[in-house]
């Protein structure tokens, strides 16, 4: 089930912002080299409003077109770059030597990358888009016993095999850079707190229980950690940061289902644009 949802909520979350990609990409080669291309939602869009005499709407569109492409752009490079300069922190106060011992102790999970960082405070997430580890600290590998250290590994291996820091990133991206399709800020979120409760799953399966996984967590809560992390634009998947009070409430009992809540306004919204634009479509060839 939480498969499924996870599955249906990237569908929504990267199919919307691609067919509304092409849709623009196809009304800019149409404006720059006269590309006929008659099924263009855009530009049907901008044909009617021209022979309305609205040509500074058009100018909008073109506009519109310009900051999505370019924002979403130079939005994704950046926290690729955050990222970047937050693993070279990361690596500066490495414990090599303990990140040598939890790739051994767990070469057999597709041999995992890890970074063991000198720090007091207990901390768990995996980063990176295109070769993600998993951080950990002293502070937390001291603190947990070894079932619950296992379930804390289990967890974060789960989102570096799926590539979730990429994926949530992406949607997250998306999200931002289309606030006229409000639906997509539903789905981003939805799907942080679907992936960190198969996460939980994942630990859950291969230790036995939700007592390792469960403990863990709490123990995170309660030591109240310094607000020391990476920064928050780099891409990453925290143990802890994500739906806490849902995570809790599916470990004291696992067999319960969370319902996620449906934004309606938004569903409504993001349909009437593209009922909207469906519209002119259907008026303009008539």
């Amino acid at each position: 089930m939480w498969k499924a949802r996870s599955k249906l909520l990237f569908t929504v979350g990267f199919g919307i912002p691609l067919l509304v990609f092409m849709q623009m990409f196809m009304y800019t080669m149409y404006k720059i080299f006269g590309w006929d291309i008659p099924f263009n939602l855009l530009w049907l869009c901008n044909h009617w409003m021209s022979r309305l005499g609205w040509l500074s709407v058009g100018h909008f569109l073109m506009l519109l077109v310009a900051l999505t492409f370019g924002g979403t752009g130079w939005l994704f490079m950046h926290r690729m770059m955050k990222t970047r300069a937050a693993v070279r922190k990361l690596r500066s106060i490495e414990n090599s030597a303990m990140s040598g011992e939890m790739e051994a102790k767990y070469r057999h999970l597709k041999q995992p990358a890890f970074i063991v960082v000198d720090k007091h405070s207990p901390i768990a997430f995996t980063i990176g888009l295109w070769k993600p580890s998993i951080v950990l600290s002293t502070g937390l590998l001291d603190m947990l016993d070894a079932e619950e250290e296992a379930a804390v590994v289990y967890h974060e291996v789960h989102h570096l095999w799926h590539r979730d820091p990429l994926k949530t990133t992406l949607l997250s991206v998306f999200a931002i850079m289309m606030p006229y399709i409000p639906v997509l800020k539903h789905t981003s979120k939805q799907y942080h707190i679907v992936r960190e409760i198969l996460a939980d799953n994942e630990a859950i399966e291969r230790t036995g229980n939700a007592a390792g996984i469960g403990s863990a967590l709490l123990k995170l809560i309660r030591a109240c950690p310094e607000p020391w992390r990476v920064r928050e634009m780099a891409v990453q998947s925290s143990f802890a940061d994500t739906s806490v009070n849902v995570r809790i409430s599916r470990l004291l009992d696992p067999e319960q289902d969370v319902a996620l809540a449906l934004p309606w306004f938004a569903i409504v919204m993001s349909a009437t644009v593209f009922l909207m634009m469906s519209v002119l479509f259907v008026w303009s060839i008539g």
